[in-house]
């Protein structure tokens, strides 16, 4: 078995590293939200998850709210709150989250793909 040494080790760290970054600015990456939908910090971080998942589940939710934060997961049922609280703020604006039962939420693929035609003109 062929051994890595130390410097290799950390360029395959550094390698490892970078594509996690990559990894979770994909699927959890902040979304341009109006400020008029009023959200906290948190409750964008679940509307971004819904915007780039075709299915948002507990679990995705859970780590774009706590794994980059360095700190515990909450309780399951908070997805549950933080949930509820969105769709009040962004129903008066024509969007609607559905609950995909045992499974997750989602958002209409329209609403997914204005959101991110904005969230790519933001990047240029």
């Amino acid at each position: 078995m062929h051994s890595l040494d130390h410097e290799e080790l950390q360029n395959e760290n550094e390698r490892l590293r970078a594509r996690i970054q990559d990894l979770e600015e994909a699927l959890f990456a902040d979304v341009p939200v109006p400020v008029e939908f009023r959200l906290t910090t948190q409750e964008a971080r679940v509307f971004g998850v819904l915007i780039k998942r075709e299915l948002a589940t507990r679990t995705a939710i859970l780590a774009a709210l706590y794994d980059d934060l360095g700190r515990d997961q909450a309780e399951p049922k908070i997805v549950d709150v933080f949930v509820c609280k969105l769709r009040k703020k962004v129903a008066p604006f024509g969007i609607e989250i559905s609950t995909v039962w045992g499974r997750g939420w989602c958002m209409d693929a329209a609403v997914r793909g204005r959101f991110h035609t904005q969230d790519r003109e933001a990047a240029e």
